[in-house]
């Protein structure tokens, strides 16, 4: 009795400094801010492609403990929450079998995968509850971090929500050559940023509620890695932060409080040419970024989030009075050697040209659908669908059109260089595509920055136009076709998807 009520403290302390309702999450006091983080920084087992013949990933049901002796029904890859990372290799095959033991149909999507329609794991490619699917990934791409996560039509966001993520670790020469922090999980960390709410320290259920579905879920507590209120100890040098932002629709600004500086030299698809040094850093669901952070004068130091509102011209300022959190407390640790240093350059991106487009297309992420946004939605209606389109699946579309597994909404032909121009409607919205990365040409009518003019594959749109380069040079057929949508995961599954084919 006396360690439940311990318990109950501990976690109603944690809850207090990150708990809030479901717009603006947890506005954290500075007396809670000061104080030490509680939980050691849970980091994901590495699978090393190089020593491992074949990949083996079984999705599962688990019990995650969040809180101290409290059990939350969760979902994992080989363990009961989130999944092992992966390390691949340029220029070589690697096979991975995934095994459905959920209960349920899914599938896995390689987000920020270079691969043909087929292995991309879009929601065409169901694995039934109890079957395996098995695929080769001809890794040809840069180095970067790209993740796994279920694309089931109408379960996507139920999916990962329990848990069902991991990430890939893509090395090539370049990097390899580099003098940066290698070790994984000692200065080389990831981090799959989420947001949950709990009730008495067990994880809440998925569901969502009209207001959820149009803004998106944003919860209360966040966790890292699934860690609540997480430290790490690090090497007395450079560390090396490798952010996932895996929340349903959580948009988060990342910084070391102060004005510390750090560095990005990193976006999606790979390095950035140089270091880009910056005070701030904000992520939209889908996103991810490499940053780096010098620790060599031995203090401490708090990676935190302030947690951005859902329309930064709806309720509070996206600017000012954020609710912050923490994300995780560095504790330099001098007896942790330390390696790696920053290097001036890191890459040489060959940018396409505007000149070098042979189609334009336009794209609007349209937050209504033939004017009709009253349809009584509940999230058990998704049960069942089969990959079928649903009629409540018409909510949001792309140029106005709902997800329809049935339509090919754009023909893409192989190897050429397109310019797209998007815009998204009411709010910013996180827009990804599958099989390639891009080049931001413009961000919201604005030039782009030093520090977004990498490799991406998903941007931040909103109501001025972004444009960008893309070229895909694998082939995604009818029967697997590639996915455009918002990452933003209860817009996806309310109709703010469509699909294309590139032959």
């Amino acid at each position: 009795m006396q360690r439940n009520i311990f318990v109950l403290m501990i976690f109603s302390i944690i809850l207090a400094a990150c708990g809030g309702d479901n717009d603006q999450g947890g506005n954290a006091s500075q007396v809670e801010q000061n104080r030490p983080a509680q939980n050691r920084l849970q980091v994901p087992a590495l699978l090393d492609s190089r020593t491992m013949s074949d990949i083996e990933l079984v999705l599962q049901k688990g019990d995650h403990e969040f809180y101290p002796g409290v059990a939350s029904e969760t979902m994992g890859f080989n363990g009961d929450y989130l999944g092992p990372t992966i390390r691949l290799y340029d220029d070589t095959d690697t096979t991975i079998t995934f095994t459905n033991n959920i209960g349920e149909p899914t599938t896995v999507h390689g987000h920020g995968l270079h691969v043909p329609g087929e292995i991309d794991g879009g929601p065409q490619a169901v694995i039934q509850d109890g079957e395996s699917w098995q695929i080769t990934i001809p890794v040809r791409q840069e180095a970067g971090v790209s993740w796994y996560h279920p694309h089931y039509m109408g379960k996507t966001a139920h999916h990962v929500h329990a848990g069902l993520a991991g990430l890939y670790f893509i090395e090539d020469a370049n990097s390899q050559a580099l003098d940066l922090p290698k070790t994984y999980g000692v200065n080389d960390i990831p981090l799959v940023v989420q947001d949950r709410s709990f009730t008495d320290g067990k994880m809440n259920e998925y569901a969502v509620t009209m207001d959820q579905i149009m803004n998106g879920l944003r919860e209360d507590t966040l966790i890292v890695n699934g860690t609540v209120d997480a430290y790490h100890e690090v090497p007395q040098g450079w560390v090396r932060l490798r952010l996932v932002n895996g929340s349903n629709a959580r948009f988060y600004r990342f910084h070391f409080g102060d004005d510390v500086p750090f560095f990005k030299i990193a976006t999606e698809g790979g390095f950035l040419n140089r270091p880009v040094e910056l005070t701030t850093l904000d992520m939209a669901p889908g996103e991810r970024n490499e940053i780096m952070i010098d620790l060599s004068a031995g203090a401490n130091m708090t990676l935190w989030a302030d947690l951005l509102s859902a329309d930064p011209e709806d309720g509070a300022s996206w600017n000012q009075n954020l609710p912050r959190v923490n994300v995780v407390e560095l504790r330099v640790n001098e007896t942790i050697p330390a390696s790696g240093t920053l290097p001036e350059n890191l890459n040489d991106i060959a940018y396409f040209d505007r000149s070098e487009a042979t189609q334009t297309r336009n794209i609007v992420l349209s937050m209504e659908v033939n004017g009709n946004n009253d349809q009584a939605l509940d999230h058990e209606g998704h049960e069942g669908h089969g990959g079928e389109t649903a009629g409540h699946m018409s909510l949001f579309g792309i140029n106005g059109q709902p997800m329809d597994m049935g339509l090919i909404n754009d023909r893409i032909n192989k190897g050429e260089v397109e310019l797209w121009q998007i815009t998204g409607e009411r709010m910013p919205h996180p827009f990804h595509i599958h099989g390639a990365s891009f080049q931001i040409i413009t961000l919201n009518g604005e030039p782009v920055s030093e520090a977004d003019r990498g490799w991406k594959d998903t941007v931040v749109v909103w109501d001025e136009v972004t444009e960008i380069l893309v070229r895909f040079d694998y082939e995604a057929t009818e029967e697997f076709p590639y996915m455009y949508h918002c990452h933003m995961f209860e817009h996806e599954e309310y109709g703010m998807m469509g699909q294309f084919t590139v032959e």
